[in-house]
């Protein structure tokens, strides 16, 4: 069968694939009939998720947004670059002030056209973007001005770095990568939930100061979906009183992906791992449940709900050991020590990866980016820094109350025998 996949940047791409192929042969995500975005699960074939006749069109986008520095290979850089660009181009993030409106575009020409003497096309993409980032018409001239100056500081930076530096200017942006659902209340009024790296967040556009509401992971207790019907409990409030919140959205299938955005969200981003109850768990269609009786073992009618392997720290942890093997078989070590060394710098990949483990070790498991100095009590759990610590109500792994935290001395590399150089 054959299938049609459409990038960020409108290129489309013609993929040929088995009848029998699963959606991680195609890493996309498509559009139904009733116009809700779903994406397509990657343990279940294709043709049982997608309606109508090849060629199946799909869009390929990210799912799960990360930090800009863990982003390791180029390849993925850049598509992440293109979906961030549509973003902003679709209105999805909006920079909040001028200055920063002025950092985006000139960020973009630079990514886009590199060192370009082209003065009229430079002009002409400065006032395409001004318009589609909101800047005001009335100051027009000052802010191209402005984009000007920007980009002259930025000559001679490449066009992936300055790709690198969009995503990492969209990444404080509000709705960064947020997936968007609307629904309404018991009583009628429209709800916007955005499904985030850090929690939920609430959005009443009906009334005249609709100001978002954060929930973050931590204080979600449950949530369910029952056809049409969305369901969390979360706690609120300095007291932390249970809430209830319920959503009716447009359709069952709505209701759905909304639960498994949340769960799959929470446990990327919140997770130490995934463990073997979630990847496990799937519901049958009648025929399958009937089949079931008989052979449990049966993978016929199988409709997986969660469609997570990996957890943000997982799947860094694993393109980082990709690309140390990767290395070490292309360009095999062959550096030598002198004699007189009394500590050996490593000399092979393998020995590389042990450090990067350490380093890893050694980081904050919420940030990604500071060194753990926090330990909590009473869990005695030791997994974050002090600026994370801090936005804790709860132990991120074991999910108990927090008490107090102390700060902790964790060695560095320079005091560790063998590995400071």
């Amino acid at each position: 069968m054959w299938c049609l996949v459409s990038q960020p940047n409108a290129v489309v791409i013609e993929v040929r694939l088995d009848h029998k192929a699963k959606g991680l042969e195609c890493l996309e995500k498509y559009k139904t009939v009733k116009g809700q975005d779903v994406w397509l699960n990657l343990r279940n074939l294709i043709e049982h998720q997608v309606a109508g006749v090849h060629p199946y069109r799909f869009a390929l986008r990210v799912k799960f947004w990360v930090p800009p520095h863990l982003l390791l290979q180029e390849s993925t850089r850049h598509q992440f670059y293109l979906h961030a660009k549509l973003e902003l181009c679709e209105g999805r993030l909006r920079p909040t002030d001028s200055q920063a409106i002025c950092k985006t575009i000139a960020l973009l020409a630079q990514a886009e056209f590199g060192d370009c003497d082209d003065s009229v096309a430079l002009v002409q993409f400065f006032t395409y973007w001004c318009e589609h980032l909101g800047a005001a018409k009335d100051d027009n001239e000052l802010i191209i001005d402005h984009i000007k100056n920007l980009q002259f500081e930025m000559k001679g930076m490449k066009q992936t770095t300055a790709e690198y530096w969009l995503i990492k200017e969209v990444s404080d942006l509000q709705n960064f990568g947020e997936e968007v659902f609307e629904g309404r209340t018991t009583n009628g009024s429209s709800v916007l939930v955005g499904v985030g790296p850090h929690g939920i967040s609430l959005e009443h556009p009906d009334q005249a100061d609709h100001e978002k509401q954060m929930i973050p992971y931590t204080a979600i207790r449950s949530a369910a979906s029952h056809r049409r019907v969305f369901e969390m409990w979360y706690l609120a409030g300095v007291e932390h009183s249970e809430t209830l919140i319920v959503l009716k959205l447009e359709s069952s299938l709505g209701a759905n992906t909304l639960y498994r955005a949340l769960t799959e969200k929470h446990a990327f981003y919140s997770c130490e791992t995934v463990r073997g109850a979630v990847t496990s768990q799937y519901i049958r269609d009648l025929k399958g449940t009937i089949i079931s009786i008989f052979n449990e073992d049966s993978p016929l009618g199988k409709k997986y709900v969660f469609d997570i392997q990996r957890t943000c720290r997982e799947v860094h942890d694993n393109a980082r050991r990709a690309l140390y093997e990767k290395q070490n078989k292309v360009t095999p070590s062959s550096s030598t020590v002198a004699l007189t060394s009394p500590e050996p710098e490593p000399t092979t990949s393998q020995d590389s990866y042990k450090l990067a483990k350490l380093i890893d070790a050694l980081t904050c498991r919420i940030c990604m980016d500071a060194t753990i100095d926090h330990v909590f009590f009473p869990c005695g759990h030791v997994i974050a820094c002090g600026t994370c610590v801090k936005r804790c109500e709860t132990c991120p792994l074991c999910r108990g109350a927090i008490d107090e935290s102390r700060h902790v001395f964790i060695p560095t590399l320079a005091d560790l025998p063998g590995l400071h150089h």
